[in-house]
């Protein structure tokens, strides 16, 4: 028998060494026949494990915990884990934990030690939590007696976290006026609802939407005001043109916090112009020109004026201010057109230079101007005659002059310039004249020798002035009257020549012998008679005027008979051929009166007629003929191209209405005014214009071809309908005109989008309203016509739940609607015009948000994860350990999605179980057994707090664990049993059976396991769990020494407290030498 040295019961302990190897030499003596000792010996090695018994209590390593908990924590987040130890064995060094005080706050796990949150944490209700936690191990007091527990403290300090972001209140004062000393903006208010450190604003700082840094941030106590309150301050003079939509800038409060919160604030700022900023031209100098034949009321130049202000400030009038003294022009102060406003003349005044004033129609006194030149330049056309110096002229040639003598220069002139004043001359008789002009230079002259005696006295010429213009000249007559001057030209000539005479002697002095006469062609000369040679005695004498040759001397003394006297005629300037006279003095009877003219009776003269006579007669008849009076025929004038300006024009086809769409590209013809004048030349020429109705300038009517062009965007919403006054004008003088109204009608185009009265509305409806609720009328407006401005409505957003009424636009709801599945609608509603269905213009559409917020109501009861939750406990485990956790979500809002949990009347765990009615934490409340109730079946409800409050249920299967407790020991049937073996047996031979009971109720605790605890016989048999006892090794040599063996019986549970021992005495014979293995011997306590 294997003994321990003492009888102290602690001289084995596990916890120091918990094996003991032994070995052990066995040795004996026999004689043999002979009568012989020897010594036998057998040699074992024994391995002795010792057992733990639950001597030691768990204990914590530290003692103290303390941890700090951030109050965000999420439930059911572990937060720390507390551990003890214990060095036994086993349930013996198994330990459970749990809470010396009741909580809802925490729990505990009761095997890992895990301290896991149950409930939110407040740091404001409770900054800190003190627990005791308990460690116990799972040993059996039965066995050992009670250990005593372990604690250790829990200190858990909540730690205020930066739950809130700051709020940001900002309170607008009035909109900035620009350019003003407006020093703060806005107040702004910064509140947290944290406390401590983390409710404290570190900052207020603008982050966004001020790149110039006019703005900054300043705490109101720098200046005596309110804690948490700050002034946006401006720091810089603000200009609306540099930020025509104002500023948004964006705020940034952060706080204190660990880690730090931070929100956002859009705080706009709105700049009310201030007019302080001119009109401007995109020009300072416009250089134009039009023709001076432009019919009053043409388009001259747009001017294009902008103002960078807004509002009236913005909105500009212009008016000329200079340079039109005349009114020569007039301006559409809307629409900036520079129009005529009279027949221009640029003989007149070719250059204007206008001034003209911008002048926005800001508040009186503030309003601001600018102005801009105009440069005019009158493009001269053909409109001026030329003008000669004088209408008529009479100037004197003289006759016989050589061809080509200059007679005059006639001398005209032009108002107009280059070509157009350019003139030419020539002759516009219609019968040949011995003349002829310069074409260029209005010189006339003669093409043949004038006659004065023969030819016409006086010249009656048509000088026509044309000038160069196109497409036609214009040329104007004057009359120029040549008379023709005698000269003397022509010698006077002897009626009769070469005369012989007999001229008796006896005549008186003073007889007239004859009668010489010259005559001269030229007009109004005086002949004068002359004796050349022949009467050197003076016996006879020549009437200088009459050409009468008389006796002067008593012929009877003149020694000759024959006398020839030679005599000539002059004017003066020219003398004839001489005559001669033959006298032939003869001795006649005297008779008579001796101072009587000779006749041919009494002697006479024979003279040669020269023929003079006749062809002065017939001079003198040419001259007549040539010089008639009243034949004007003679100088008709050539008639002219073109005429007087007889008729007025007369349009030709002309249109009563157009109709024209409001989309027509600028630039496009409209129609091309026809019209004629039945006169020529400049009488006929045609000029266009519009002389009222385009008040918006959006028309130009080419003053030459007539056609009728857009030259501003037409907008029938604006304008409907011009009525238009077309003038045409012939360039005459006079000039005539007509004018005729035509209507020009703007159709409407689809060019305007349906306008919504608002364009983004905000309404709220329960989430049990009815199918068929109208919530919201949405009205669009097309400013168009027709079918372009039928609107019809449509929804956009792809939902069953709403529905919009094509025609009306209201908006129903039409399905159930359930906030838990959507809080919010963002319903997109277009509106569409009709477009496209009477032209090629598609539909237009503008879009409207509607947000529709879905009110809740209580309709949903809390509703739990699972329909049933099942559970396996221990029976051992402590009191206030966390058996599940049931969760209900609520999908409501406010106090109807606020779940409270209860344990249900009714359920076979009431009172056993608890359950945190915030958490739905489910804890023991009192021990579980295991053999009095395996199974706990709880009813938890879960309700909310909506009136009226809703609920459901669920339920929590607990399946109680069984725990060996071992409250009895087992018990043989009979205390001493004996049985006998043949030795030698092979190994397995039977040897006997034992039995044991046990009083514990089925299960572990109750089924007996059975082994061999000592006795001589230990290593020789073995016994299997049910009791029945075979040799372990085969038998050694013969004896019949009895062997003795204590057996022992033991339950199958955790814990076994007690060990019930029973002796069996067995014979057998054994062999003279054994040598035995390695037994493993345990030691069993009682």
């Amino acid at each position: 028998m294997l003994r321990t040295r003492t009888g102290n019961v602690d001289v084995l302990n596990r916890e120091r060494k918990d094996k003991y190897v032994i070995e052990v030499r066995a040795t004996g003596t026999r004689r043999d026949g002979k009568n012989k000792l020897s010594v036998l010996e057998a040699d074992s090695t024994i391995v002795v494990a010792v057992l733990d018994t639950n001597d030691l209590k768990p204990l914590f390593y530290p003692t103290d915990y303390e941890q700090t908990v951030p109050e965000d924590t999420p439930l059911h987040k572990s937060i720390l884990r507390v551990s003890a130890e214990d060095a036994d064995l086993g349930r013996n060094g198994e330990i459970y934990y749990s809470f010396q005080e009741s909580t809802d706050q925490f729990s505990i796990h009761p095997m890992t030690g895990i301290v896991s949150l149950t409930r939110p944490l407040a740091y404001i209700e409770r900054p800190f939590h003190e627990l005791t936690v308990i460690a116990q191990d799972r040993g059996s007091s039965i066995t050992s007696g009670a250990t005593k527990p372990s604690t250790a403290r829990l200190r858990i300090k909540v730690q205020q976290v930066n739950i809130y972001s700051p709020e940001i209140y900002v309170n607008h004062l009035p909109d900035i006026m620009e350019h003003s000393n407006a020093d703060i903006y806005a107040i702004v208010k910064v509140l947290d609802r944290d406390k401590g450190i983390h409710g404290e604003i570190k900052s207020l700082e603008i982050v966004d939407g001020d790149p110039d840094g006019h703005f900054r941030i300043r705490s109101a106590e720098e200046t005596g005001g309110k804690l948490g309150e700050y002034n946006i301050e401006v720091l810089h003079l603000l200009d609306r043109e540099v930020a025509p939509q104002g500023y948004n800038l964006t705020l940034r409060a952060t706080d204190k916090g660990v880690p730090a919160r931070q929100s956002y604030k859009a705080v706009p700022v709105h700049l009310t112009d201030l007019n302080d900023n001119a009109p401007v031209f995109d020009r300072e100098i416009y250089e134009v020109e039009i023709p001076e034949t432009a019919p009053i009321n043409t388009p001259v130049i747009r001017l294009k004026v902008t103002d960078a202000d807004e509002g009236k400030n913005a909105q500009v009038f212009l008016e000329i201010v200079g340079g039109n003294e005349g009114g020569e022009f007039h301006i559409n102060p809307d629409t900036g057109m520079l129009y005529t406003a009279v027949s221009l003349d640029a003989e007149e005044k070719a250059f204007y230079t206008l001034t003209v004033s911008a002048i926005d129609q800001g508040n009186t006194g503030t309003r601001k101007q600018s102005s801009a030149k105009v440069k005019v330049n009158v493009v001269d056309t053909n409109d001026n005659d030329p003008v000669f110096d004088a209408a008529e002229a009479t100037v004197w040639v003289d006759e016989n002059e050589p061809p080509g003598t200059s007679v005059t220069k006639v001398t005209a002139r032009d108002r107009d310039s280059l070509d157009n004043a350019y003139i030419s001359y020539s002759i516009a008789n219609l019968n040949p004249v011995p003349f002829d002009i310069e074409h260029f230079s209005g010189i006339i002259r003669t093409t043949s020798v004038l006659d004065y005696e023969s030819m016409r006295r006086e010249y009656v010429l048509r000088i026509r002035a044309s000038d160069w213009g196109v497409p036609y000249r214009r040329q104007t007559e004057m009359q120029l009257r040549i008379r023709v001057r005698d000269v003397n030209d022509n010698r006077p000539q002897f009626e009769k020549v070469d005369c012989v005479g007999h001229v008796p002697r006896y005549v008186s002095i003073g007889t007239e012998v004859i009668t010489l006469s010259a005559i001269d062609f030229d007009a109004g000369n005086i002949i004068s008679y002359r004796m050349v040679s022949g009467n050197e005695d003076g016996c006879f004498s020549l009437d200088s005027t009459s050409g009468v040759l008389s006796v002067t001397c008593d012929l009877m003394d003149v020694k000759v008979s024959d006398r020839e006297v030679n005599v000539t005629a002059t004017d003066s300037t020219h003398f004839s051929d001489t005559v001669h006279v033959l006298i032939h003095l003869v001795m006649a009877k005297k008779s008579g009166s001796p101072s009587r003219l000779l006749t041919d009776d009494m002697g006479g003269f024979e003279c040669r007629d020269t023929g003079v006579a006749r062809r002065l007669t017939e001079v003198l008849a040419s001259a007549e003929k040539n010089n008639m009076p009243g034949r004007a025929e003679e100088f008709a004038m050539m008639p002219s191209r073109y005429g007087e300006n007889v008729h007025a024009p007369e349009f030709i086809d002309f249109p009563i209405e157009i109709r024209v769409n409001e989309s027509v590209a600028l630039g496009t013809t409209l129609v091309r005014i026809r019209a004629r004048d039945r006169d020529l030349g400049y009488n006929g020429k045609l000029v266009f214009g519009i002389s009222l109705g385009d008040q918006d300038s959006v028309f130009r009517l080419d003053p030459d071809t007539g056609e009728l062009k857009v030259i501003g965007y037409l907008d029938r919403e604006r304008e409907q309908e011009y009525l238009l006054n077309i003038s045409v004008y012939d360039l005459g003088r006079p000039q005539k005109s007509s004018s005729k109204f035509l209507a020009i009608t703007v159709l409407d185009v689809n060019d305007n989008s349906p306008k919504f009265e608002k364009a983004l509305a905000s309404f709220r409806v329960t989430e049990n309203a009815l199918n068929g609720t109208a919530i919201f009328r949405v009205n669009a407006t097309d400013a168009d016509l027709g079918e372009n401005a039928h609107v019809t409505y449509s929804l956009v957003t792809d939902t069953q739940d709403f529905s919009v009424d094509r025609l009306t636009g209201i908006l129903y709801v039409s399905s159930a609607l359930d906030r838990e599945k959507q809080e919010l609608y963002e319903l997109r509603i277009r509106a569409t015009d009709g477009g496209g269905k009477i032209s090629d213009v598609p539909p237009l559409s503008s879009d409207a948000i509607v947000r529709v917020t879905i009110d809740d109501v209580n309709d949903n009861a809390p509703l739990f994860s699972l329909s049933s939750y099942t559970v396996k406990m221990r029976e051992d485990i402590p009191l206030g350990s966390v058996v599940a956790i049931v969760t209900a979500a609520d999908p409501d809002v406010g106090q109807g999605g606020e779940v409270r949990y209860s344990l249900v009347g009714g359920g076979d765990g009431e009172g056993v179980f608890s359950i945190d009615r915030l958490s739905g934490t489910i804890r023991t409340a009192e021990p579980l057994d295991f053999e009095e109730r395996q199974v706990h079946s709880l009813i938890v409800r879960a309700h909310d707090r909506g009136t009226p409050s809703l609920s459901s249920e669920t339920t929590v299967i607990v399946e109680i664990v069984d725990v060996n407790e071992n409250l009895h020991a087992p018990v043989f049937d009979d205390f001493v049993v004996a049985a006998s073996v043949k030795e030698n047996q092979p190994v397995g031979t039977f040897v006997t059976t034992v039995r044991a009971t046990d009083a514990d109720p089925p299960g572990d605790d109750s089924v007996v396991g059975y082994s061999i605890k000592g006795g001589d016989g230990i290593g020789l048999f073995s016994i299997d769990s049910e009791g029945c006892d075979s040799p372990g090794i085969s038998s050694h040599q013969s004896s019949s020494r009895p062997g003795k063996l204590s057996l022992g019986a033991s339950t199958l549970g955790f814990h076994s407290p007690r060990t019930k021992m029973q002796s069996l005495h067995l014979g057998t014979q054994l062999s003279e030498r054994h040598t035995f293995g390695t037994i493993i011997f345990y030691y069993v306590q009682d």
